[in-house]
């Protein structure tokens, strides 16, 4: 078994290792539009002027990122180098997060060749910009969440919790599900009655709304989109503001006071507007794509989909473990659904890996399964 387990891990690394090699070779380093301002933003740190895109402060932990690289005089090589392996060790410890959920390193295996050896997931990681490092912290913190912890190994937890939610706007999501997990786990508030317990839980969501709203929210201009009827940011066939022209709210200096307003006043052209960008959201295909590009895509994600529900129904998974491979999914889920698609669907890629873990479990189910009875049939 151990031996069988051993060269698992060897073709995980070598193909991991053989599609970066790939990859380099195709993308080489992609500095693309908004690449610029972070490394705009890094280079003003690094001179030590004044910062002159503050919009770039929600996204922070990559300019964080960037600026050793910047201070050494170190090429962009060195970057990429670095954000792959990073989503090495992301792989690594799904690998080991899987395994120990599971105690099966068949599933495990499964789990990070679909990270590992997935190349639209792994192009990111040679692009200067946030999506490699968000993807690899946020599945580090999610899978250290499940592991053991030595004392320097909960720093290392604490660090990446902390960089992960200041690399993208939305890395609020992996402190709240690393929280409802240890509420689940730990039980913490177990001696008190339900009133204080719903007291916490309101002052802890009012501060999250008012960090949303007062710091996170203030430089997007979502009515824009909304007014627009974008489903799909920057693509404009698909627009719903064709067939019905919603009302605006007057300008606010709170997002979500505008949003708010816009709910309650077309509530019917909002929830299509929210199911649109859903849908497009999780089935990644986009209209645009060419037609074979949109069948494989559609031909790898429904499979993955239909199996990661059925291994959340199999796994046995205590209440704290399943939340945590399903909040991060449906924050972003409803995140997306409140504001826009992006172009290229990269907001799906930081959520796949605990999809890709419950999938492993899935079609582990059914594989094991075939594999008896072709054994017996033998």
């Amino acid at each position: 078994m151990k031996h069988k387990e051993l060269v698992c891990k060897g073709l995980l690394f070598i193909g991991w290792l053989a599609l970066q090699v790939f990859l380099y070779d195709h993308f080489g380093v992609r500095i693309v539009y908004d690449s610029h301002r972070f490394i705009k933003f890094t280079t003003q740190l690094v001179q030590e002027q004044p910062v002159t895109n503050p919009h770039v402060l929600r996204y922070l932990g990559y300019p964080i990122f960037l600026f050793p690289f910047l201070k050494a005089g170190l090429t962009f090589q060195w970057v990429v180098l670095v954000q792959a392996i990073f989503s090495g060790i992301a792989g690594a410890l799904l690998y080991k997060a899987a395994a120990a959920l599971t105690q099966n390193f068949r599933i495990a295996t499964i789990a990070a060749a679909l990270f590992l050896w997935n190349p639209d997931l792994q192009a990111y990681n040679f692009y200067i910009l946030t999506d490699s490092l968000f993807i690899s912290l946020t599945t580090i913190c999610l899978c250290l969440t499940l592991l053991p912890k030595s004392r320097f190994l909960w720093g290392v937890f604490m660090a990446a919790i902390v960089w992960a939610t200041l690399v993208r706007p939305n890395g609020f999501l992996v402190p709240v599900t690393v929280a409802v997990y240890f509420l689940l786990e730990k039980k913490p508030f177990a001696a008190f009655n339900k009133w204080t317990v719903a007291a916490v839980s309101l002052v802890a969501g009012g501060f999250l709304l008012w960090v949303l709203d007062r710091f996170l929210l203030p430089t997007f201009g979502l009515m824009h989109t909304y007014e627009r009827g974008d489903i799909i940011f920057g693509y404009y066939e698909i627009l719903v503001n064709q067939y019905h022209q919603p009302q605006i709210p007057p300008v606010s200096s709170s997002r979500l006071q505008e949003l708010a307003w816009f709910i309650t006043h077309n509530p019917i052209y909002f929830l299509a507007v929210a199911l649109l960008k859903g849908f497009f959201f999780l089935i990644h295909a986009k209209p645009y794509y060419s037609l074979g590009h949109n069948i494989a895509i559609v031909g790898f994600l429904m499979p993955i989909y239909v199996f990661a529900w059925v291994g959340f129904r199999k796994s046995g998974f205590t209440r704290a473990q399943k939340a945590l491979l399903l909040i991060p999914v449906l924050l972003q889920l409803g995140i997306t659904m409140l504001t826009v698609e992006d172009w290229d669907g990269r907001w799906l890629y930081p959520v796949l890996p605990p999809i890709f873990l419950l999938a492993a479990l899935g079609g582990w189910s059914y594989l094991s399964r075939f594999l008896t009875s072709s054994a017996r049939a033998q």
